[in-house]
């Protein structure tokens, strides 16, 4: 699956090639201040690494989460399956509307919701739930790397601020993600429940609604 991502990613930065409007010989005067001081950067740096946290732990977890609700082994890795092709055609066309937008609020509303009730959904024991839950949290997994992805573009003015911000939300932002499986799945073990790991879950996503909000806006880092 991350080499699917990282297919991905790299086919969002194309469009960059094409673009003479942020060449890498021109750079501007206020370009010079770091971009690590910019709150904006800050905010498009944890989107990155909340939505990477939440997709790695459910990727980690969902599928033991699901032998615990009664499903085969085999049947849990179907659902995990569903996920991720459920995630796919969202990742892919996305980009092709947002991009066209002033602003793209309405899609972090969007993954917000659709990644809250589906970690609510996962609370029950009704499997129907759990199935529209997986299929909810595929489409905002989809719809939140997309824009995470988007943003080192939408929110720079040259290939080489956006280079940077690029790196930067990556480095940070994986490294955030990589702490997700192993405090879930610690959680869980001391509480001998999923429900107090899946809270701290609700938590990530509430986080996620605010940077991705103050991401979403129509600007660029200065």
């Amino acid at each position: 699956m991350s080499s699917v991502l990282a297919l991905i990613a790299f086919i969002f930065w194309l469009p960059q090639l094409k673009r003479p409007d942020k060449d890498v010989t021109e750079i501007k005067p206020e370009e010079n201040s770091s971009i690590w001081t910019s709150s904006l950067a800050w905010s498009v740096t944890l989107f990155m690494g909340i939505q990477s946290f939440i997709f790695y732990v459910l990727v980690a977890w969902m599928p033991e989460m699901l032998v615990d609700k009664g499903l085969s082994t085999a049947q849990a890795g179907g659902m995990l399956s569903l996920l991720q092709m459920t995630l796919l055609p969202v990742t892919f066309n996305v980009p092709i509307i947002a991009e066209k937008r002033p602003n793209q609020k309405s899609f972090v509303w969007v993954a917000f919701l659709l990644f809250a009730s589906g970690i609510v959904g996962f609370m029950g024991n009704n499997m129907t739930i759990a199935t529209f839950s997986i299929m909810g949290i595929g489409v905002a997994g989809g719809i939140a790397f997309s824009l995470s992805m988007m943003f080192f573009n939408l929110r720079t003015t040259s290939a080489k601020q956006a280079a940077e911000l690029s790196g930067m939300a990556q480095s940070v932002g994986y490294l955030l993600a990589a702490t997700g499986p192993f405090l879930f799945g610690f959680l869980h073990d001391v509480t001998n429940t999923w429900k107090t790991s899946l809270i701290i879950l609700l938590v990530m996503t509430v986080l996620l609604l605010f940077v991705g909000l103050n991401s979403a806006k129509n600007r660029a880092i200065k």
